[in-house]
């Protein structure tokens, strides 16, 4: 399953779970029994793009396994305080407009907790009390962003298969300093004409021909063929220039016009 398949699944089981009845919820997912019966409920209180809502979650009991579950909700992540749509904003906010993880949840925060710079665009508001502020930070981001990239990690393998590329390439590498002090490069390669992005791969360096084999290991991985590649667009990194002589000697290589 590609990437694209992958994700009309996971839409397919939102619909499939907002779309589920009354009814449908007395059937047991542990055992599939009908034998079930209400069994209490509880509040949560997640923050949404409106700000704080109330939510009352219905358990059940089931007679056939003797074990409890709850009623969920398609736009609910579980155990989490905010909704799903939060969480993909503060993402989008990142990766789409390429601001700071710090930038984005500021933004969100002030936005659904009518506080901050929402203060500024609304000078008449009244500013909310410390019990009603909504307290999202960095940290929580950071883990967002840690968990989404731990799904793509283990969804690599075959993610790129069945999906149609031009063999018109574009590559370059992006330096980073962690915190431990050490610094690494982020070398991607991405379909020049339809835009799709292969997996990207890290390397202390991209002046070795061993870095680069790295990254186009990580895309044949994904399920793209490396025969298929006609033409690579990049900077002038010599361990590029070198792999390609060595690897893929068919490629053609080529100056971005920035450089």
């Amino acid at each position: 399953m590609n990437i694209i398949e992958r994700a009309k699944s996971f839409v397919e089981s939102l619909r499939t779970l907002a779309d589920r009845t009354p009814e449908g919820w007395r059937v047991c997912p542990y055992c599939g029994s009908r034998a079930t019966i209400r069994n209490g409920s509880y509040r949560r209180r997640p923050w949404g793009e409106g700000g704080r809502e109330q939510r009352r979650m219905q358990r059940h009991f089931c007679h056939g396994c003797g074990r409890t579950y709850t009623e969920e909700a398609a736009d609910l992540v579980p155990l989490s305080r905010y909704t799903r749509a939060v969480h993909r904003k503060v993402i989008d906010l990142h990766q789409h407009l390429g601001s700071s993880l710090r930038k984005a949840v500021e933004w969100v925060r002030a936005e659904i907790g009518k506080q901050g710079r929402y203060l500024h665009w609304h000078p008449l508001a009244q500013e909310p009390t410390a019990e009603e502020q909504c307290l999202l930070s960095v940290r929580t981001a950071e883990r967002w962003w840690a968990q989404a990239g731990r799904a793509a990690e283990e969804s690599i393998p075959g993610q790129l298969e069945g999906i149609a590329i031009s063999g018109e390439m574009a590559t370059d590498g992006l330096w980073a300093r962690l915190r431990n002090g050490m610094k690494r490069v982020g070398l991607i390669l991405a379909d020049g004409v339809s835009g799709v992005v292969c997996p990207p791969a890290m390397a202390e360096d991209e002046d070795s021909a061993a870095s680069w084999k790295r990254l186009f290991a990580r895309v044949e991985a994904a399920g793209v063929s490396l025969k298929q590649i006609n033409g690579v667009v990049s900077d002038g990194a010599h361990g590029l220039v070198s792999y390609l002589q060595q690897a893929l000697p068919w490629v053609h290589q080529q100056r971005c016009r920035w450089h």
